[in-house]
Formats: C-alpha cells, sequence, structure tokens
C-alpha cells in the first residue's frame, strides 16, 4: 500500500472526533475503514482522511448523516452537492433572519421604554412568530423585470448582498411599526433618527439615481407576490416611516 497508514486513535486526534464516533461512521457505512491489521484494529489512509474532513464540514453545516451518505460523498453527485451547499446556506440565513427578527423587537422595545412609552409586546410577539416563518429563497423566484436586474445587480454584486439589504429593511421596518403602535411621534428623536438611518439605507442602495429608486418602487408595487407577513409588516409601517422622513427632510 503506497499511502499511509493512520490507526483509529491518530484518525480521531486528527478529526477531532472519538474513536466511538469513527466506528460508527464505518458501521454505518459513512466512513468504511480501509482494513484492519493482523490484530483486527480498523486503520485508515490519506484519503480516507481527506473524506473523514469533508464529513466532519458538512456535520458541521448541520446536514445529516444519511444526507452525507447518500449524496454528498459520491463523486458522480458533485453538482447535487453543491446545490445542497447552496440550499444549506439558504437554510442557514433564514434561521439568521429568524434572530435578527427577535433581535429587532428587543431593541424597539428597548427604545420605545427609553422614551417612556410602553412597547407594543402582543405587536412584536406576532412579528417574530410571522417572519420567522418567511423563506428569503422565495425573492430568487421574484418576476423581476430584465431592467431590474440589470439595477439591483450593480448594488447586490452577490446575493449575500441583497440579504444585508433585507435585514437592514426589516430591522428598520419592524421599528417603525412597533414606534408606531406605541404612540411615539414621528418628530421625537428615536423616530428621527429611524428615518436618517432609512435614508441612508436607501442612498446606499440607488445612490441617489431616480432610474433607481423607481425600481425599488415597482418592486413595492408588487406586494401581492410578497409573503403575507412582509406585507402585513410594510403595512403597519409605511405611514409612519412616511411622516418621519417628511419630517427629516424639512430640516
Amino acid at each position: 500500500m503506497d499511502e499511509k497508514i493512520i490507526s483509529t486513535g491518530e484518525a480521531a486526534k486528527q478529526s477531532g472526533l472519538t474513536i466511538r464516533t469513527l466506528q460508527h461512521y464505518d458501521n454505518i457505512g459513512i466512513l468504511p475503514a480501509s482494513g484492519r491489521t493482523e490484530g483486527g484494529r480498523r486503520y485508515y489512509t490519506e484519503s480516507d482522511m481527506v473524506k473523514l474532513e469533508h464529513v466532519v464540514f458538512y456535520r458541521g453545516l448541520g446536514f445529516p448523516l444519511g444526507q452525507i451518505k447518500d449524496k454528498l460523498l459520491d463523486k458522480s453527485l458533485e453538482d447535487r452537492a453543491s446545490d445542497l451547499l447552496a440550499r444549506q446556506k439558504m437554510l442557514l440565513y433564514n434561521q439568521i433572519n429568524n434572530l435578527q427578527s427577535s433581535i429587532s423587537a428587543i431593541e424597539a422595545c428597548q427604545e420605545i421604554e427609553a422614551a417612556g412609552k410602553n412597547p407594543p409586546w402582543m405587536l412584536l410577539t406576532t412579528f417574530m412568530q410571522s417572519l420567522g416563518t418567511v423563506d428569503l429563497s422565495n425573492w430568487y423566484n421574484f418576476d423581476f423585470s430584465d431592467e431590474q436586474k440589470q439595477i439591483f445587480s450593480e448594488h447586490f454584486p452577490t446575493p449575500d448582498d441583497a440579504i444585508d439589504f433585507y435585514m437592514v429593511w426589516k430591522r428598520l421596518s419592524i421599528k417603525a411599526a412597533a414606534y408606531n403602535e406605541a404612540g411615539i411621534e414621528p418628530e421625537e428623536a428615536i423616530a428621527q433618527k429611524l428615518a436618517a438611518e432609512w435614508e441612508a439605507m436607501t442612498e446606499k442602495v440607488t445612490g441617489g439615481n431616480v432610474a433607481h429608486q423607481n425600481a425599488y418602487l415597482e418592486v413595492d408595487q408588487k406586494r401581492a407576490a410578497w409573503s403575507p407577513p412582509e406585507r402585513e409588516l410594510i403595512e403597519k409601517a409605511e405611514l409612519f416611516l412616511q411622516k418621519a422622513i417628511e419630517i427629516f427632510r424639512s430640516k
């Protein structure tokens, strides 16, 4: 055998797994040992260790063992593995999106209390629950026009950039809806801070270009294609935002 033989103990040490885990992976066929010594002990090769690195990586991403065995370790299915990784990445983004909704709700509560008002607990609870069901991948199937795609590609070179924008939009919208429900006036300091952040966001993703601004407005006019939680959020936030931004611009 040309490759170096690696004992189960050494393989466990290199991978950070336990010997029992490696034995389990062997038994269920995820990473069969290359052989056994005359004494009956499992051993692995350097090629096995490369495969094991992949297994550890995929497990760290949350893939179930069955999926790793059936799809990710099959060299003939590299394209499918790429698709699975893309889906797993989106799943993680959805989890981040869910957590960010909760963080935004907490921030809104803190700011409203600091302003001497009572936070709208039920509204924020509803947002945390409903927005947590939104699948961000739905936006990949949105009916954008060719012109919109061209414009948006200038501001969002990668899908990650688009998701970052969505996160900011959602955070500010949650706060606007909560401020309105709590009785915060659009001219109050926290409302004006929100307006300034909204203006900074829109400037960043439009560059002040009127044609680019209209592209976003066209998407806004197609709310029927949005998810229900997103529509409900902006409907509860937009009037307050409009008033706060109008005051901000007049200063």
